[in-house]
């Protein structure tokens, strides 16, 4: 019988199911396949589970299967709600309410969403929708439909065609693009609902004057830091006026379309529950 290999921060091993005899760990979120396909590593322990409790996010629809799984294996499920769609200046999900739908068939305890606007100036022309534009159509997509949202996220990354991301985000300069973040923390907060910042302090300067510009400290912060270690106690990397965090994205899974500029799913290898996701720890 032919093992397939996984690599872990705990070592190498290979993909087993967890009813065999193992000679060391089981490790999750490192193997394809169905939650009991797991790495086995000899000698390894389990790793800390940190504060808070574990959570998946994703922007693609992934099998049927995977929400009987992951509604055993995760608390938390963030489905992406609004993209760039810069050919439209924004534009909600298509597989929103799809995805939201399945998440709520499967009994997942807490869905939260993510916005991730059109910002900046596009190749096509096409200007991006204000910031109250963009939310109030995301914000109606998320009523008509009835559905029961935890959290609200704000995604602020950015991107560029000349990277082969699909649209450009975030290129108007340090001072423009402050401005215009603020304005955008101005029209979530004036919804009165939950809402958080998604963030890469590492990508930070590439969007502002400096580490320290603060656009929206007030907001929780979900940090980026893909370092396969659990737990939002672990996050050590703070940017924009930020020193704690309620959430962390610590290992990001395989984009089903290579050229998305989605850092929610843009890079790394993270299968789990037989779909590519990104895994999180949440407060």
């Amino acid at each position: 019988m032919c093992v397939a290999t996984c690599s872990t921060p705990s070592g190498s091993g290979g993909c087993e199911t967890t009813a065999t005899s193992c000679g060391g760990s089981f490790l999750a979120g490192y193997c394809p396949g169905p939650s009991d396909v797991q790495c086995c590593v000899a000698g390894a322990t389990p790793p800390p589970t940190g504060s808070g409790v574990l959570g998946v996010d994703l922007s693609a629809t992934p099998p049927a299967s995977f929400w009987t799984c992951a509604t055993t294996e995760y608390k938390v499920v963030v489905i992406r709600g609004y993209i760039q769609g810069c050919a439209r200046g924004g534009v909600v999900a298509s597989n929103f309410v799809e995805n939201y739908k399945a998440s709520k068939a499967a009994g997942i305890p807490r869905i939260d969403a993510y916005l991730f606007p059109c910002t900046g100036t596009q190749d096509t022309g096409v200007a991006c929708k204000t910031p109250t534009a963009q939310v109030n159509e995301f914000l109606k997509a998320v009523d008509d439909n009835n559905m029961a949202i935890d959290h609200y996220w704000f995604d602020l990354e950015p991107t560029s065609t000349a990277n082969g991301d699909a649209c450009n985000a975030w290129n108007l300069g340090g001072a423009a693009n402050a401005a215009l973040a603020k304005e955008w923390v101005a029209a979530l907060k004036a919804t009165g609902r939950k809402w958080g910042i998604y963030a890469n302090g590492n990508q930070w300067t590439t969007m502002f004057a400096s580490r320290s510009t603060d656009i929206g400290s007030e907001l929780p912060l979900w940090a980026v830091q893909a370092d396969s270690k659990p737990g939002v106690n672990t996050v050590t990397t703070f940017m924009g006026g930020w020193t704690s965090a309620v959430a962390k994205q610590y290992r990001l899974g395989r984009s089903p379309n290579p050229s998305s500029s989605d850092i929610l799913t843009s890079s790394g290898d993270t299968t789990s529950c037989g779909a590519s996701v990104d895994l999180d720890s949440f407060l």
